[in-house]
């Protein structure tokens, strides 16, 4: 029986290959199809979602756990802002940037971003103060993420307690006084110096 077997492979390779090179069977269809033999359906395509900026679509104040979920791709986090500020709490994450230029010069934080660079002065002192943090701008408290504990910080609250001068209120803060911050972050800001 296995003899037989053996004799019968040698005919059934030369009966099922009589096509010669070059000549395979062509599916039809265009060249942009989805594939598949025709009248069969094809798999559905699945569109994938469009980029909403880079790293992330997220714009700064935004809730955030990581910062490829931000624009500025920085999400400051009570992790990682304790260490900065002293004490610092950040609820939900907020979608931010650390060391940008105040003067804008460096494109780092803009309105397109959602956020305007907030001197770094009440944290670091005055050799910080042309750098800043990517904060979103605010008029009221509600304009932030009140359910987040975040509060609209008024710099003009430094010249009031007598931290800044009115020159530097202008230099530093220019058109753009109001900030949101977490609670716990905009007490740090007032807080005096030597206390921190």
């Amino acid at each position: 029986m296995t003899s037989r077997l053996l004799w019968l492979v040698p005919w059934v390779l030369v009966a099922g290959c009589s096509l010669t090179p070059g000549e395979f069977p062509v599916e039809s269809g265009e060249i942009t199809s989805t594939g598949g033999a025709d009248g069969l359906p094809s798999a559905p395509v699945r569109e994938l979602p469009e980029p909403d900026g880079a790293p992330g679509g997220a714009q700064v104040g935004s809730a955030c756990g990581t910062g490829e979920e931000c624009k500025t791709g920085f999400c400051m986090t009570t992790e990682n802002i304790g260490g900065f500020i002293a004490g610092a709490s950040v609820p939900g994450g907020y979608c931010s940037g650390l060391f940008c230029a105040v003067d804008g010069s460096d494109d780092a934080c803009t309105p397109e971003m959602g956020g305007v660079c907030f001197s770094l002065f009440p944290f670091l002192g005055e050799s910080f103060a042309e750098q800043g943090i990517c904060l979103a701008p605010c008029r009221t408290d509600d304009d932030c993420r009140p359910s987040d504990d975040q509060v609209c910080f008024d710099a003009k609250e430094l010249e009031q307690a007598g931290r800044l001068t009115s020159d530097q209120m202008a230099l530093y803060y220019g058109d753009h006084p109001r900030a949101c911050l977490p609670r716990t972050v905009r007490n740090a800001a007032m807080a005096p110096p030597g206390s921190r």
